[in-house]
């Protein structure tokens, strides 16, 4: 009679497959470390799996759905009726975001370095791009709403603001012991509504548009 499948043998595989990549990056696992961390036989990898990159393919892409899944909520809310209220959801998704970050922060590490692997350098640039795609939408309310202002081009103003979560959330994913992930993301809001100019720089700055 023959054995019945192991149901679990994808889940175990794909949990060690996490580990050894973000061990040794993707070019230098092999298949051999993945079944022996998991307690799988090489037959099962590859009921699974063609390649170790397929694993790495779907480990990347399951992550990559759950993160748009959280920005699109986020992009997709209507915009909240007063201006407190628009920072306080702000504010309460951004640390949402934060804490999926922290949570995955070892393949976060995977995305953001491409799994150290030449041949999937090309995530990093792809994930920010659909993160901008998804922001926009919701920019261009904010300042048809009048809460975001309208001086600016909004492509530039989305990358700044897209390339500051980005480097932050680089920073935060490299650590060891979690930080106060509130106060790091509202310093993001603080610093992406005011900015670092003093009100005399601001001034100096207004009187050069003149």
């Amino acid at each position: 009679m023959a054995r019945p499948a192991d149901r679990n043998a994808k889940v175990d595989l794909l949990a060690a497959a996490e580990v050894v990549f973000a061990e040794h990056g993707l070019d230098q696992a092999r298949v051999d470390d993945i079944t022996a961390r998991a307690g799988k036989s090489k037959g099962a990898f590859y009921l699974h799996f063609e390649s170790k990159e397929d694993a790495f393919r779907e480990i990347i892409e399951s992550l990559l759905a759950r993160l748009h899944a959280c920005v699109r909520e986020q992009a997709d809310a209507p915009l909240a009726a007063s201006p407190s209220e628009y920072l306080r959801t702000w504010h309460a998704k951004d640390l949402e975001i934060f804490e999926f970050f922290w949570q995955n922060r070892r393949l976060m590490r995977l995305l953001f370095e491409g799994g150290r692997s030449a041949d999937y350098a090309y995530l990093t640039d792809a994930f920010a791009e659909r993160s901008r795609a998804q922001m926009e939408p919701q920019f261009r309310a904010a300042v048809a709403a009048g809460l975001l202002r309208d001086d600016f081009d909004v492509n530039i103003a989305i990358r700044l603001v897209s390339g500051a979560y980005e480097g932050v959330a680089r920073d935060v994913i490299r650590l060891d012991t979690k930080p106060d992930l509130a106060h790091i993301t509202r310093q993001l809001q603080r610093f992406i509504l005011t900015g670092l100019a003093s009100p005399m720089l601001r001034t100096g700055v207004l009187e050069n548009d003149r």
